[in-house]
């Protein structure tokens, strides 16, 4: 664990190109496996910038491909359906056609007599009130419920790592 954490320190003060620090001068030192994985470093970085850059593609290679774009270009134009203007998102189509059905059940419900009307409605009104009440009541709990246990498996999860790290230090 401890040659890995050296080995993470040099990695990175390498990729950062700073001189490596006395402590891991010293690990280098005394290490073998330490100075294998720093000359490896070195001569991998020294090898990926003397290499050669892959040459560019072609020209023609271009040319085709864009030829071959704008040969295919009328075909999508013409494979559009020409009954909805472009302009016009699916959206505002979906929120107009719930428009129009919500206006036409409000406008042709069956008339309600006038006498039953008032005490329905009083009772229809006390019975949405109640549960409206209950629902304020149970919802955040509900709601919060599966982002607090996950909220708690985080927690275990953090401190069982934590556990494992301070175990693992010698």
């Amino acid at each position: 664990m401890k040659t890995w954490f050296a080995q993470w320190r040099i990695s990175s003060a390498l990729d950062d190109h700073r001189p490596l620090s006395p402590a891991l001068q010293r690990a280098v030192a005394q290490s073998a496996e330490l100075r294998r994985f720093v000359a490896g470093r070195q001569a991998m970085e020294q090898a990926l910038k003397a290499s050669v850059p892959v040459a560019a593609a072609p020209p023609a290679l271009h040319a085709g491909i864009m030829q071959a774009v704008r040969r295919a270009a009328p075909e999508r134009i013409a494979a559009r359906p020409e009954w909805r203007p472009r302009f016009v998102p699916a959206g505002a189509c979906g929120l107009l056609l719930l428009l129009l059905g919500t206006g036409y059940f409000c406008l042709h419900r069956p008339p309600v007599s006038s006498g039953s009307r008032g005490a329905s409605s009083l009772a229809a009104a006390s019975s949405a009130l109640d549960a409206g009440g209950e629902i304020v009541c149970a919802m955040p709990g509900a709601a919060l419920a599966p982002l607090t246990n996950e909220l708690q498996s985080l927690d275990r999860d953090v401190t069982a790592a934590g556990d494992f790290l301070v175990a693992s230090l010698p």
